[in-house]
């Protein structure tokens, strides 16, 4: 799957929790993910003067725009995210529960954040369950998964 269709997937499919997705799905857009926060850190030590002017503790006005407008993408993104994720469980042939099971293990901070690094490498690295499974074809073959 290109970075194209992932993006494209991740959109049209953002209220859809039937079917499976491709770990190549999920791999790229946790990568788009990461270099959009790269570039909002980078944006905000540009908006406050440089590296050398950067303490963190206090942001300016045009700081505080790309801070919120980086939280407003972040909250858009949330449900996307989260189908995204329970179709990445289907394909790997497990319930797409186990995402709410991650989600509130966050209520104990340091372990939601362990619990957040293992659900990463479980769907990067597990392998999608080869053929049909109980969640659908699989999207590797599937004639109406060539856009995904």
């Amino acid at each position: 799957m290109s970075p194209i269709s992932a993006v494209s997937s991740f959109f049209t499919r953002c209220f859809d929790v039937q079917g499976r997705s491709r770990r190549s799905e999920y791999l790229w857009m946790t990568i788009i993910n990461v270099l959009f926060w790269v570039l909002v850190v980078y944006a905000l030590i540009l908006a406050e003067g440089g590296f050398e002017r950067f303490d963190g503790n206090d942001v300016s006005d045009g700081g505080m725009v790309i801070l919120g407008l980086a939280t407003l993408v972040s909250l858009l993104a949330i449900v996307p995210w989260t189908t995204l994720s329970i179709r990445r469980f289907h394909d790997m042939g497990h319930t797409g529960w186990l995402v709410a099971l991650f989600m509130g293990l966050w209520v104990i901070p340091p372990i939601g954040s362990l619990g957040s690094v293992i659900q990463f490498f479980w769907m990067a690295f597990g392998g999608g369950t080869a053929g049909n499974n109980p969640y659908g074809p699989d999207p590797r073959f599937s004639r109406s998964a060539d856009f995904i």
